[in-house]
């Protein structure tokens, strides 16, 4: 899986930040407290399903205060807040459904121009309805007398609708204003801009940053950053390190599906295919996620059992499909990795250009030349692969699909450049790892 994509989407796992769940939405929450920097403490022993379990009591309690008040939007703001924490760790549909139910219902109580905007804004943010989003934080802007929390993380949303969109110099003042003013808000945002951007170093000194001022209270974002590091790691080819990262992670947040499947991913590369069967399994059978149907379906193509990778397939293939039915913003991009790994090549390359269309960043740009790649049309690959390069974005995908393209059209000393390139980001990158 093109592991840049998880970055930013969080897959909705996190939406803008581990930290926007427990900022105000106006009015819902006070602000939250926060420890003084110190060293990186212990794990903490907490579970995903015990997380889980205290969320879910916690909804529950809103849920019947909120029937009990038919006139109370604050209520409702709560409790959507509390839904898209939820939907945030398990990335279910019903539960990012239930957090538009919710939104809905407040904004027909609230006054005109009121309501939970920050909330909304940052819902829109995590299933890619960036211009939604941005007509929230508008409405928060113009408000006489904007809360403090507020402005930060709008601002922190436009820098990272930014990203997503490719306006990588804007985003980039930004996130360095704000983490310099509020460092707790807006540090590891600014990591992942440097992870997209060719300075893991950058990200990794400043995810380790992140750590540091995050108390033990909170294992959530603990296990978070550590997954980030872990996956910069990932991407620089130092798998060692960086299972050692997300086996921390795991120590933090016990089970979370979202270390697990990277857990998974390392043992695939080192070609442990047993174990990452093992987990995928396990992923499949708990989660209940279309990307681990797929990674498991690749690895039973590998090992020889085709019928059951067939069967994975078009498991994942319907559930994709009604994820775009319901989500397509939000889907696309996912479900386009789906279609360029499994096929067909044209179901790939319209998702890819709708995808494109909806947040034309370096990921968007990349996904869309593969796809071109995939259906014979190098040059418009070519162009795309072009346009990112020259922009601040690198990863060593984009090295490998303008290697790729180069190839294609017989640019021989052009595509043994961007292979030099893509082995110095990561000396032990193989396509296939990024094939879903």
């Amino acid at each position: 899986m093109d592991r840049k994509t998880i970055l930013v989407s969080a897959v909705l796992a996190f939406g803008v930040s581990a930290l926007v769940s427990r900022i105000a939405v106006r009015g819902e929450t006070s602000p939250p407290s926060r420890v003084a920097p110190r060293a990186a403490a212990p794990a903490t022993g907490a579970s995903y399903a015990s997380l889980l379990a205290e969320l879910d009591q916690r909804i529950d309690g809103l849920q019947t205060r909120a029937n009990s008040r038919p006139g109370d939007w604050l209520t409702r703001a709560h409790l959507g807040s509390a839904l898209l924490e939820r939907a945030g760790l398990t990335n279910q549909m019903e539960d990012f459904a239930r957090v538009q139910a919710v939104l809905d219902d407040a904004f027909s109580i609230a006054p005109k121009g009121s309501g939970p905007l920050l909330l909304a804004a940052r819902f829109n943010y995590a299933i890619h309805r960036l211009g939604a989003a941005e007509e929230y934080l508008a409405l928060i802007e113009r408000r006489a007398v904007p809360r403090r929390d507020d402005q930060l993380m709008a601002r922190v949303l436009r820098a990272e609708i930014a990203v997503q969109r490719g306006e990588y110099e804007g985003a980039f003042a930004e996130l360095t204003a704000l983490a310099a003013a509020a460092p707790v808000v807006a540090t590891a945002e600014l990591a992942l801009y440097h992870a997209k951007t060719g300075k893991p170093g950058e990200a990794e000194a400043l995810l380790e940053d992140a750590l540091r001022s995050t108390g033990t209270n909170d294992p959530r974002r603990r296990a978070w950053i550590k997954l980030q590091l872990g996956i910069v790691a990932m991407e620089r080819g130092e798998l060692g390190i960086a299972l050692k990262h997300l086996q921390e992670a795991d120590a933090e947040l016990a089970g979370w599906w979202l270390v697990q499947e990277h857990i998974a991913e390392i043992h695939n590369r080192r070609d442990r295919h047993a174990e990452a069967i093992a987990i995928y399994e396990e992923l499949v059978r708990t989660a209940d996620l279309p990307q681990h149907m797929d990674a498991l379906a690749a690895l039973y193509r590998h090992t020889g059992e085709p019928q059951r990778a067939e069967e994975l397939i078009a498991r994942a293939a319907a559930r994709w499909d009604e994820q775009l039915a319901r989500f397509p913003e939000s889907a696309m991009g996912h479900a386009l990795h789906h279609y360029l790994q499994f096929g067909p090549p044209e179901r790939a390359l319209a998702l890819a250009q709708a995808n494109y269309a909806a947040r034309p960043g370096g990921d968007a740009q990349v996904s869309l030349a593969q796809a071109y790649l995939q259906a014979g049309q190098a040059a418009e690959a070519l162009a795309l692969v072009e346009k990112a390069l020259a922009s601040p974005y690198r990863t060593a995908r984009l090295h490998d699909v303008a290697a790729k393209a180069h190839t294609a059209l017989g640019h021989t000393a052009a595509a043994e450049e961007q292979m030099s390139l893509l082995l110095a980001v990561n000396p032990r990158y193989s396509s296939d790892d990024h094939s879903h």
